[in-house]
């Protein structure tokens, strides 16, 4: 059995196959994300444009926008502390299946309901879209 040289380097044995032109290359001249030669690579590199990518997953993008969600709802209710007048807040927060149902004003029946119905919407969505991607 004839043991063949990377066509590369020239200088290790070769153990893979280059998926763009076909050269027999070894570990070190092969990109090991794209399957291809360093050649190839740095011509596929220059060819494609470059395109910025967020290596972000998404627990971490959902966890970045309720926390800028609930930032959001912080500085609405300082300022509307602040300003002259009534106002009303209400929230429904869901540990588990026991919902906890805070609010405080004047038409705190009202805010209560839109929470309520808000929370109905998103559970809906997030039924509707798990069945989707199922």
């Amino acid at each position: 059995m004839r043991v063949r040289t990377c066509e590369i380097c020239g200088k290790r044995v070769s153990r893979y196959v280059c998926q763009e032109c076909g050269r027999e290359v070894c570990q070190f001249c092969l990109e090991p994300n794209t399957w291809v030669c360093l050649d190839c690579y740095h011509s596929l590199k220059q060819e494609t444009p470059v395109l910025e990518v967020f290596p972000w997953s998404t627990p971490f993008k959902l966890f970045l926008l309720s926390f800028l969600l609930i930032l959001i709802g912080t500085i609405f209710t300082l300022i509307a502390s602040v300003l002259p007048g009534t106002f009303s807040i209400g929230a429904i927060i869901f540990l588990g299946p026991i919902p906890i149902i805070l609010g405080a004003g004047p038409h705190l029946i009202w805010v209560i309901i839109l929470a309520f119905a808000l929370t109905i919407l998103g559970i809906v969505a997030f039924i509707t879209l798990r069945k989707r991607a199922g």
